[in-house]
């Protein structure tokens, strides 16, 4: 699994340079990702809360890391990306998604990478909960960084 997690990385960052245009200032060479937009009033902020039959847990968790790592670096609206599993289940998986409008939200679910994601883990995914959350302090922000 390490060495298929390598390859997707080489795989991501070239993504990133043809999809950032890295010519331009829209690609921070630093941290190999597309300049991030500003939160707007209506920037989403939400856990997706998702079940992974166990028969699926690995082929799901390569899939996902996948679609994490294009969405962030190559969506400028696209804030954070940030998956965990539970220690004592590592079938529920949580995801902090932060998008900087609902318009990069709207064009998120809409990509290529994230319709390949979506369709190719229909039959993995158990259950699937979406909660929308409210920051406490709308003014901290999460620092995104990748190496």
């Amino acid at each position: 699994m390490m060495t298929r997690f390598i390859n997707y990385i080489y795989i991501i960052m070239l993504i990133t340079a043809v999809a950032c245009n890295s010519d331009n200032d829209t690609f921070d060479k630093e941290s190999g990702m597309c300049a991030k937009e500003e939160m707007t009033t209506d920037g989403i902020v939400r856990l997706s809360k998702i079940e992974v039959y166990p028969q699926y847990l690995d082929e799901y968790m390569e899939c996902a890391i996948e679609v994490g790592e294009i969405s962030i670096r190559t969506e400028p609206g696209v804030l954070t990306m940030y998956a965990v599993s539970e220690k004592n289940n590592p079938c529920r998986v949580t995801i902090l998604e932060i998008y900087a409008s609902k318009e990069a939200y709207e064009k998120h679910i809409a990509s290529a990478h994230f319709q390949k994601y979506k369709q190719g883990t229909l039959r993995m995914v158990k259950s699937l909960e979406l909660v929308d959350q409210n920051p406490l302090n709308p003014a901290n922000k999460v620092v995104n960084f990748i190496e």
